[in-house]
């Protein structure tokens, strides 16, 4: 009959080698780059097994405290937030308009974490950046037209010079637009949104993507698509490692299907945040920077991984790795030639019918995976989660992985074994290897 490790079983066959690296894991729930002139809760999604609290500063000076996680109503998710009121500022006493927002980790036991510092900016006054709008009809617009609902521009890049940096793109009719080659470069400092016009919705306005020279996208409510037929390929690249993207409440997906290639939502070192809505029929989930609220949904390949990031009240359903990817997890954290995996947030993400491995990974560190189910099919294939090398400060909080083994590797010549410290386990519950027969 298949065994499952229960917390205390586990904590104290793990724990044992631990020595004095714990310290707080957390990560900012606030994309940056937003400008404020309303009152904004910003927050932090922070795990630890011991008591600990929150200090935010403000461009250097003490906001507010928090020593207890709450719901915040503008991310949906539980966290340590305060609010962060403009009305407290005034553009003179600011530089650039600049909100640095810092955050510290401080536990009872001693140990802290400061978090790297986010910039938003300061918009009491309704001044900071542009407020244009741009109209974009790729059919009967002409890019020398003024870019008014009247005379509108034909295309993205026309667009998004016209609405300037923080400016508004009004997609006015439904069809095809395209977001190669839009321009504009990385020394933007505010997000350009890009949103149908009213009355047409996300299933009206397909942009094909591709690598769009331009820093601080902002797609809201639009289908983004990539159409390979094989290879590796992205939905979206920006101008260089430094360029941020902003996916709110849009659906990604392949025109080819899972089975198409190896599809990418971000690509181009681009750093990407996705807020609310889908990926779909692509080869990997989005690889987010943060990842709130979404659903992933028939992909071939892995869907959480990489390092320094929140992924959060996620869904995953439908993994088939079928003649695409012989291994894909839900999620890997094998850094390249032996690196750390570092600083990775993995909460209240349920996933079903995954045809995949689940946890898989090589040192990683200060990371943490709280309240997620996985449920593994596919009987004809062996699928199991398995850490390898160096594990350190990682805690595994009601993690519940059913449908395939979780082993802590041993080698017979003992390259790679599996070396925790500081691994904590609690209530979770998987299944082991069955016992060898002599």
């Amino acid at each position: 009959m298949p065994r499952y490790f229960l917390a205390l079983a586990l904590v104290s066959g793990v724990a044992a080698e631990a020595l004095a690296a714990a310290r707080p894991v957390a990560q900012w729930n606030v994309i940056p780059y937003q400008r404020i002139a309303e009152p904004f809760k910003a927050g932090v999604v922070a795990f630890y097994d011991k008591p600990f609290r929150i200090e935010f500063t403000v461009n250097g000076k003490k906001a507010a405290s928090a020593d207890k996680k709450s719901v915040n109503d503008r991310t949906k998710t539980e966290e340590h937030w305060f609010v962060l009121d403009p009305a407290k500022f005034g553009a003179e006493d600011l530089k650039d308009r600049v909100l640095r927002l810092g955050a510290k980790a401080l536990a009872d036991d001693g140990t802290s974490y400061k978090l790297p510092e986010i910039v938003l900016y300061w918009d009491g006054d309704g001044k900071t950046g542009s407020k244009k709008i741009a109209w974009v009809d790729p059919k009967d617009g002409i890019d020398y037209s003024v870019g008014t609902k009247e005379k509108p521009v034909k295309t993205l890049r026309q667009a998004v010079k016209v609405a300037g940096d923080g400016g508004t793109v009004c997609l006015l009719r439904p069809g095809v637009y395209t977001a190669e080659r839009i321009g504009g470069g990385n020394n933007r400092k505010y997000w350009t949104t890009i949103i149908p016009a009213e009355g047409l919705k996300r299933k009206d306005i397909h942009i094909k993507g591709g690598r769009t020279g331009c820093d601080k996208l902002h797609f809201k409510d639009v289908t983004i698509f990539s159409d390979i037929t094989s290879g590796v390929s992205y939905a979206l690249g920006g101008v260089d490692e430094n360029s941020v993207c902003w996916l709110e409440g849009c659906l990604v997906r392949d025109k080819g299907g899972r089975s198409a290639g190896r599809s990418y939502t971000f690509g181009n070192k681009m750093t990407g945040y996705v807020t609310g809505g889908v990926t779909m029929e692509m080869g990997d989930g989005p690889r987010g920077k943060i990842v709130r609220g979404h659903l992933i949904k028939n992909i071939s390949g892995d869907a959480f991984t990489g390092e320094d990031c929140l992924a959060i009240n996620c869904k995953l359903d439908d993994v088939d790795c079928t003649g695409v990817m012989d291994e894909p997890a839900f999620h890997r954290s094998q850094g390249i030639q032996g690196a750390w995996t570092h600083d990775v947030i993995l909460a209240n993400i349920t996933a079903s019918q995954c045809g995949c491995n689940g946890f898989i990974g090589l040192k990683l560190r200060d990371s943490a995976f709280s309240n997620i189910t996985l449920d593994t099919i596919g009987p004809e294939r062996r699928f199991v989660s398995r850490y390898a090398w160096e594990m350190e400060n990682v805690w595994f909080d009601r993690v519940k992985v059913t449908g395939q083994e979780w082993v802590w590797f041993k080698a017979t010549n003992n390259n790679g074994n599996f070396t925790p410290i500081d691994v904590r386990v609690t209530d979770c519950s998987f299944q082991l290897p069955q016992p060898q027969e002599d």
